[in-house]
């Protein structure tokens, strides 16, 4: 197993909530919503376990810490910034339970607060200087695209009834994931990195899943088909994740 599973995980799962977001603020639910709760649930949950995910990478619960003392280190601030998606997501959820509909407001602040926790993310990583397969230009795409494309598949499976703009947008963004991803292991290829395999794999699933999204515009098995699109972009992303942090420098 890698070295950075942990960190694998949380990447994933925060990016996956980040992203959701911001496909839930551009296409908002068409009529009532019958669980305005449950998307910002999920969303949490997704958070919560990737930043514990993140703190058992430390190794010692005293070493989090440590981290705290330096407020400007890319783990700080990818705390931070995961941790007020998480709020955003309980304030979210409340209104859900309180005013039995989603607040439009509170949906586009998470997706603000989502964009910028994955680029404070893709940073971390983009300018890990000393190692040259993470600096390389494709990392900066490879992450932000990676969680929109997954997001807004979450946000598609929860759609009750067809939705051709979301579809579409859906089926764009796992299409320009597949060619970053594709772009990637040329790149790793040329450094003689290791997990040019996983990222093809990726890159495969994700182009399924630009297939699947733009059939779903127009099926009649929405629900269905807007659940398995989802499935394999997070199939894409952890395989294509695993294979870019297989060039890690520990």
């Amino acid at each position: 197993m890698i070295s950075e599973f942990p960190l694998m995980v949380f990447t994933v799962l925060t990016g996956i909530a980040a992203g959701a977001y911001v496909g839930a603020a551009l296409f908002p639910k068409k009529g009532e919503d019958a669980k305005p709760w449950l998307f910002p649930l999920i969303a949490l949950i997704l958070v919560a376990v990737g930043g514990l995910s993140a703190m058992g990478h430390l190794g010692r619960p005293a070493m989090v810490l440590n981290v705290l003392n330096n407020p400007t280190s890319s783990l700080t601030m990818e705390g931070m910034t995961s941790g007020l998606l998480a709020v955003v997501a309980i304030v979210d959820m409340a209104l859900g339970f309180s005013k039995k509909q989603a607040n439009r407001a509170v949906r586009i602040v998470g997706a603000v607060v989502g964009v910028v926790c994955m680029c404070v993310v893709t940073m971390a990583y983009a300018t890990s200087y000393g190692n040259v397969a993470w600096t390389a230009a494709p990392t900066y795409p490879l992450f932000i695209l990676g969680d929109l494309a997954t997001g807004v598949a979450l946000w598609m499976a929860f759609a009750d009834m067809p939705n051709k703009p979301l579809a579409s947008t859906s089926a764009v963004l796992s299409l320009l994931f597949a060619a970053v991803l594709v772009w990637q292991a040329v790149t790793f290829a040329g450094l003689s990195q290791p997990g040019m395999g996983q990222i093809v794999a990726g890159a495969v699933f994700a182009l399924a899943g630009a297939v699947g999204a733009y059939a779903t515009a127009s099926t009649k098995l929405w629900n269905t088909a807007g659940k398995v699109v989802f499935v394999l972009l997070v199939i894409a992303l952890v395989l294509s994740r695993y294979g870019f942090y297989m060039a890690s420098i520990i």
